[in-house]
């Protein structure tokens, strides 16, 4: 009788007795997934409704789950901590899985490759070819964009920040800066929707690979996760929702 009440006193104060992710998520019956929703074409609201790319994988994950999504709208300061603290059981917001991150939180395998781009003028004759190109020019960048710190990296870059990609593309179109960097994937997207005199430019960095970022030390999760995407990846789901959003197939690493 003793060693069992040890055995039972050390599980409690073990680091490890916790409930599983998994568990918590099917007792509730949904999966609460964080997102900006002023990300288009990866989430955003059209007439008061969530739509975009990641929302139908969302609901398609859950789907695969058998349970229900729940998203949850929140701002970028609070959407990593959220999940991070338990908050969210997920996020979906374009978010790659840098070491960074890595450090604070657990991710699914990749459902998207991307690489940051840079949008210029139509009639732009300079070979903007990378950002060493850029030195001595004005380069806009989104606040909180995951490429501002790949921009800082390069010395005498002018880097100007934006709220949304919006009036950076403005100020390119009107000769006010000399390009703005993006996501490969949101540069269409953007460009056709600002109906602004600029264009695709280069494609500059390294390939990032976009994945669902969850609380550390949910292996049955995890699993959960990566094995719901594969099926969604092996039907060809995941591809038609690539080319519905972004008019490629970004499911795979681009070559």
């Amino acid at each position: 009788m003793r060693l069992t009440i040890g055995i039972l006193v050390a599980a409690l104060f073990s680091p490890w007795a916790h409930a599983e992710l998994i568990d918590d998520v099917n007792d509730r019956g949904e999966l609460r997934i964080a997102v900006e929703a002023n990300m288009p074409p990866f989430n955003f609201k059209d007439d008061g409704k969530l739509t975009g790319f990641e929302v139908e994988l969302g609901q398609a994950l859950a789907g695969e789950l058998d349970i229900r999504a729940e998203f949850v709208v929140t701002t970028r300061d609070d959407l990593l901590q959220g999940v991070e603290s338990g908050k969210y059981d997920i996020a979906m917001n374009q978010i790659a899985a840098t070491p960074e991150l890595k450090d604070r939180l657990d991710f699914s395998e990749p459902y998207s490759y991307s690489s940051a781009q840079l949008i210029v003028r139509k009639e732009e004759k300079r070979p903007l070819s990378n950002l060493e190109a850029l030195k001595g020019h004005s380069l806009g960048v989104a606040q909180g964009s995951q490429f501002a710190e790949q921009a800082r990296g390069v010395e005498g870059v002018d880097l100007r920040s934006y709220p949304d990609a919006t009036q950076s593309i403005k100020d390119v179109a009107n000769d006010q800066i000399d390009a703005v960097i993006s996501d490969r994937l949101l540069v269409p997207y953007a460009i056709r929707d600002s109906q602004q005199a600029v264009t695709e430019g280069a494609t500059v960095g390294p390939i990032l690979s976009l994945a669902i970022p969850f609380q550390k030390g949910n292996p049955a999760f995890h699993s959960a996760v990566d094995n719901a995407l594969q099926r969604i990846k092996a039907d060809g789901r995941l591809a038609a929702m690539s080319q519905k959003w972004f008019g490629l197939d970004a499911s795979k690493p681009p070559k």
